[in-house]
């Protein structure tokens, strides 16, 4: 409600997030349902992203859940062109939606390496090039879930790494693009998260890894997926309005420096 008696906000405007059944991107659909947002759920697991929605929807929010994978760039127009239908023009997108690929060079085959790069730094790509002349319209906001692996180097995550280099540089240059049309792109980088995702990678992994990559966290734990969805939120609002191209890192100072545990 407007304070000058002038006329009532209109509150946060749509938003859709990628990558929203599960983890991060879920957290991400949550926090915003709980701004008040009009949150469009896209993921290329229909029934999870089906369920994510309709879980929100029980707790009141509204939610539209859209089915598509992030590659594919006609699928993720239909979604947009189907969200606007019913809230309007997109005024905040968080494009989540990745996959782990893990090995070195002399481990992956080439379809691995591709496969990384079409979702991870292709699938931002694509969900900018769908969104970009609604947040235009918009002087919207744009948030990409990049990594700590995206500005630094991680041993055996060759394809990873290099595919969210990928994200943190198109983001960007995504800010310097956009930015005179009054638009906000920004990365945040999470180290790992208490994700399925991450579950996948230490249950494949030597026994004892995933405490030693705790240990090298100076707080001590991974992030919770609301920590980061905290952080998207804030990008994503007018809190944040003359944040642009930042890449925020939320890894409690993996990359701060050099750490010994005690």
């Amino acid at each position: 409600m407007s304070t000058d008696g002038t006329s009532p906000d209109p509150g946060p405007g749509p938003a859709l997030v990628t990558g929203a059944a599960s983890g991060i991107g879920l957290a991400v659909a949550t926090r915003l349902a709980r701004d008040g947002r009009a949150v469009t759920l896209v993921d290329r697991d229909s029934a999870g992203v089906e369920a994510a929605a309709a879980t929100l929807a029980a707790a009141g929010a509204q939610v539209l859940a859209t089915p598509c994978d992030v590659t594919d760039l006609q699928g993720l127009r239909d979604v947009v062109g189907r969200a606007e239908s019913m809230y309007g023009r997109l005024a905040g997108v968080a494009a989540c939606a990745g996959i782990e690929v893990l090995g070195s060079v002399l481990d992956l085959a080439p379809e691995e390496w591709q496969r990384a790069l079409d979702v991870n730094a292709t699938g931002v790509f694509n969900v900018a090039k769908a969104t970009m002349a609604s947040l235009i319209d918009t002087r919207g906001a744009f948030v990409a879930v990049a990594s700590d692996a995206g500005t630094t180097g991680a041993q055996g995550y060759s394809a990873y790494t290099a595919s969210k280099h990928a994200v943190v540089g198109l983001v960007r240059c995504l800010a310097l693009d956009f930015g005179p049309h009054g638009v906000r792109s920004n990365a945040v980088a999470p180290a790992f998260v208490e994700t399925p995702m991450a579950q996948r990678i230490f249950q494949d992994s030597p026994e004892g890894e995933a405490d030693f990559y705790r240990a090298s966290v100076p707080l001590g734990r991974f992030a919770m997926p609301d920590e980061v969805a905290r952080a998207v939120a804030h990008l994503l609002s007018e809190e944040a309005s003359y944040t642009n191209g930042l890449v925020y890192a939320i890894d409690g100072g993996a990359t701060a420096g050099y750490y010994r545990p005690a």
